[in-house]
């Protein structure tokens, strides 16, 4: 009983923290925050912050990746479950873009701190986020590109791989904007403003673009795009 007990209890502590930090770095960044801050915070003594995580470095990135990670493995599922669907044909653009959109549309409107950090993460990293976040994002984006490029073939990777971006920055703001408003609580309205963002953003997918892939300098992408010609 003690066991179980002592498990619940840092189970309990590492969540605290990991809420407070969320909270913290959304609104004051990573240099903004201290250590004794993050553990007043949540509620425990400085000693337990540093039993659990260590430094500061290695919470803040345990506090992005708990909802990052997740998301984009939900993500890759949706996807694959799409891709099955169409048994072996392009997957309809709206289709990928669903796919793209509704883990983290969902995640930001349940948790709102999430947005103000994400964003500050992807405008105002810390040093040591920015290599270790394009590692991570690769294969949570290289699989979306890959499904584009066979659905859209008259578009080049490159373009298509910046069209994600775009659609990330618009899920961002809209996202950053929900969540501060009391209509997030709404399933019926949070629905309605996704499938709005999915028609939007996959109408300007299928735009010819204005500039050829060989206008863009090469993306970092690990490994060639399956499915599409070298």
């Amino acid at each position: 009983m003690s066991t179980q007990k002592s498990r619940h209890s840092e189970a309990s502590t590492t969540e605290s923290l990991l809420n407070a930090a969320e909270r913290l770095f959304a609104k004051y960044g990573y240099d903004g925050v201290g250590m004794r801050a993050l553990a007043d915070e949540a509620g425990v003594n400085l000693g337990a912050t540093t039993y659990h995580y260590g430094s500061k470095e290695k919470l803040y990135i345990e506090t992005v990746m708990r909802r990052f990670r997740p998301i984009g493995e939900e993500r890759i599922r949706s996807l694959r479950q799409a891709e099955k669907a169409a048994s072996g044909k392009p997957i309809p653009v709206e289709t990928i873009v669903d796919c793209m959109l509704r883990p983290p549309f969902m995640t930001v409107l349940a948790h709102p701190y999430f947005p103000a950090l994400l964003a500050r993460n992807l405008f105002m990293p810390p040093p040591f986020m920015q290599e270790f976040m394009a590692k991570e994002n690769i294969p949570f984006t290289e699989p979306f590109v890959a499904a584009l490029a066979r659905t859209l073939p008259n578009l080049p990777p490159q373009v298509l791989y910046m069209r994600d971006m775009f659609a990330g920055g618009i899920l961002l703001m809209v996202s950053s904007q929900l969540s501060k408003m009391p209509m997030r609580k709404s399933p019926d309205f949070c629905e309605l403003v996704l499938k709005d963002m999915v028609t939007f953003i996959a109408a300007g997918l299928r735009t010819e673009s204005t500039i050829s892939g060989s206008d863009l300098p090469p993306m970092a992408f690990s490994r060639p795009l399956c499915g599409t010609d070298d």
